[in-house]
């Protein structure tokens, strides 16, 4: 345990961004690996019984929301540090290594994007369950390798917002998928999830949209340009496919049970069939 903790204090990001930047291949080979099985997993399963996985999936979903933890216990503290003692600018624009280049935030970030590969058991979860793949899932998870792979290539300091916000909403909605296998009543709590989600797609187009400013204005920001514009694009896409999933679930679906119930009603104190 020392030893752990003594490796992750002594940790040096450039570790990280040698070995993202040499194995550019491996979050292409991912994706196209998962997309594969996205298309051709559902049409396997189509003859066979869905498989329940009640006990993996706890156990999943109870080891993600227990990694998100501790990933914002050495993320966030570190963002909140710099936005108190230099200011929102320095956390966003300073050189990478100077926010997060040592310690626990520098191996907590390679850890994140990994964890992107890992998270792709979701899918697989979901596919030997028979559930639906809604275009929402499968291009959060194919484009977030990418653009978390991106992220340590152009060596960007808004990195340690990213991750920070990452963990701090899957440590909650993890945690959340874990609850609901316990007691349904928990999925009340499902359009806080999705706007908790939305949040973090609004933050995000915040902190990338400064950080164009900035460096347009050459005040001096420390990120690459491209990555921006690989952020906006990324952004803007989550926000959207959440917020019509928003209105789809918990804004029309419940007027639409209402009318249907309400026609109901009036069917039978009429004893009229309502077309």
């Amino acid at each position: 345990m020392l030893s752990l903790l003594s490796f992750q204090e002594h940790f040096d990001a450039h570790w990280g961004q040698r070995y993202f930047e040499q194995h550019q291949h491996v979050p292409v080979l991912a994706i196209c690996l998962y997309l594969a099985g996205v298309y051709f997993g559902p049409r396997w399963m189509a003859s066979r019984r869905p498989v329940r996985l009640v006990a993996i999936s706890r156990v999943w979903n109870a080891s993600l929301a227990l990694f998100s933890i501790c990933g914002v216990a050495a993320c966030v503290p570190t963002l909140v540090g710099h936005l108190w003692h230099r200011g929102f600018h320095h956390s966003v624009c300073a050189d990478c290594y100077e926010l997060a280049g040592t310690g626990a935030p520098a191996l907590w970030a390679v850890l994140f994007c990994f964890s992107k590969l890992a998270e792709l058991l979701d899918t697989a979860l979901l596919v030997l369950k028979k559930r639906p793949l809604l275009l929402l899932h499968w291009f959060h998870h194919a484009s977030v390798i990418a653009f978390a792979w991106a992220s340590w290539v152009y060596a960007t300091p808004l990195a340690l917002w990213y991750g920070s916000m990452n963990f701090s909403v899957h440590a909650v909605m993890y945690s959340y998928f874990f609850a609901t296998s316990f007691d349904r009543r928990v999925l009340r709590a499902a359009p806080a999830i999705t706007t908790l989600q939305l949040s973090q797609f609004a933050m995000g187009t915040v902190v990338n949209f400064y950080a164009y400013w900035a460096y347009a204005r050459g005040s001096g920001c420390a990120v690459d340009v491209d990555i921006l514009y690989l952020g906006a694009v990324m952004y803007l896409a989550y926000g959207f496919l959440f917020a019509r999933m928003f209105v789809e679930r918990y804004v029309r679906a419940p007027r639409r049970r209402r009318r249907v119930s309400d026609a109901g009603e009036r069917e039978a104190l009429t004893g009229t069939k309502l077309v």
